[in-house]
């Protein structure tokens, strides 16, 4: 089986302007809100990708989740979270990650308390089961943890032991941030699993494939072999990599 790459240029992403009733200046990289597309669902069991911008002192109060993991991924400043599991507010800056299982249902909360804007990643997968416990946690990554190679940040029950943070659904998640202009990432997509490459900053090349600008994306169906260069000064790049599926 030949390799198969699709690539979502940022400017095809639906954009959500701040406004009175909404805090964030919002990317939706898959149908969500005020934005459908019956041709834009999911991507396997990636459901979400919302690249959101938050005011200073904005964000999205106490609301309700189930039967959903979540990932966040800040990008820049600092993000406040409040879950009724737990009932603690816990502020993670660039890099870090949360994870909750939302299973059988949690309220949380994700605030921008701070005088600066803050941008992060909310990424939803669709979990194995209905009603599974619900969980949280979250990690701390220092910048060269993640520079000019690639970190598994999340896995999955089948490798929890050999990552800082897993989901019950068959996924990895990988971040890269690449500064050096010799410096090579490579990354295999095996046969039978299907992988969704979003860069987040500057640019990055995919040899024998694409360039990626600024939230520019490439869905990517195994068996496939990838590898990563800057295409400019700086590449900061996220893969979330699952069993492959028929929804899409």
């Amino acid at each position: 089986m030949s390799p198969q790459f699709r690539k979502i240029d940022a400017s095809t992403l639906h954009y959500l302007p701040a406004s009175d009733r909404h805090p964030a200046d919002t990317y939706f990289h898959f149908s969500f809100a005020d934005y459908y597309n019956p041709d834009n669902i999911q991507f396997g069991a990636l459901r979400v990708i919302n690249d959101d911008d938050v005011k200073p002192h904005g964000g999205f109060d106490r609301h309700p989740h189930r039967d959903m993991e979540i990932v966040s991924y800040v990008v820049g400043g600092k993000l406040t979270h409040w879950d009724s599991a737990t009932n603690v507010e816990a502020t993670i800056g660039r890099g870090d990650v949360q994870i909750v299982t939302a299973g059988t249902g949690v309220w949380h909360s994700e605030l921008n308390r701070h005088d600066e804007w803050c941008r992060f990643l909310q990424i939803w997968i669709l979990p194995p089961a209905a009603n599974l416990p619900v969980r949280y946690a979250q990690r701390r990554f220092e910048p060269q943890d993640r520079l000019n190679r690639l970190l598994h940040i999340v896995g999955n029950t089948e490798n929890r032991d050999e990552v800082p943070l897993y989901l019950n659904q068959d996924v990895n998640l990988y971040v890269s941030e690449l500064q050096d202009p010799e410096a090579r990432v490579s990354f295999t997509v095996q046969a039978g699993r299907q992988a969704y490459v979003n860069n987040i900053e500057g640019h990055v090349a995919v040899k024998g494939v694409t360039e990626l600008a600024e939230r520019d994306a490439l869905e990517v169906v195994g068996p496939a072999e990838l590898e990563f260069s800057l295409a400019g000064e700086h590449a900061h790049f996220i893969i979330i990599e699952m069993a492959e599926s028929p929804d899409r």
